[in-house]
């Protein structure tokens, strides 16, 4: 893996960087063919459904181009998902989807969460061994999940008190 190139910043959301968050992630979830209706509830209205509901996107630019993306969606107070990590196709590989996870989880941690939890996919090997070298543990999958696809459920204590 190549180390992370220097002239990539990790910014928070802006309105201009909503085509590129629904793009980048539209392109994983159709090339896994794990796409569902659900997903447009986040990548049609990030503004109102993410980040005014209490939560953040940060977003990956390297030369004013969006390379990578991940939201943290506020659950309650002390709960948060970790979801839409999305690492454009050409620099897959370089540390990118870390680089987004950690300056998220530590996003996360000044909101005040004390837990992260996240769903995925048996088919997303390469991001569920970066959940786990990160320290998230597996779970049972909540029944109450919004995602016909997710058969992958991993938590992460953030804070002292869980």
């Amino acid at each position: 893996m190549g180390l992370v190139d220097k002239k990539i910043k990790i910014v928070s959301f802006e309105d201009k960087y909503a085509a590129a968050f629904k793009q980048l992630n539209l392109q994983w979830l159709e090339d896994y063919k794990l796409f569902e209706p659900a997903d447009l509830k986040y990548l049609d209205k990030p503004r109102s459904v993410i980040l005014e509901q209490g939560g953040k996107i940060l977003i990956a630019v390297s030369e004013d181009a969006v390379i990578g993306t991940c939201a943290i969606i506020k659950e309650s107070s002390r709960k948060a998902e970790l979801a839409k990590l999305a690492v454009s196709s050409n620099v897959q590989g370089r540390g990118i989807g870390r680089l987004l996870t950690l300056e998220s989880i530590k996003m996360a941690q000044k909101m005040g969460f004390k837990k992260l939890f996240l769903v995925s996919n048996k088919k997303l090997k390469t991001a569920v061994l970066l959940y786990e070298s990160l320290g998230f543990k597996h779970a049972p999958v909540p029944e109450d999940t919004i995602y016909a696809t997710a058969d992958i459920y991993m938590e992460l204590k953030i804070g002292v008190d869980q």
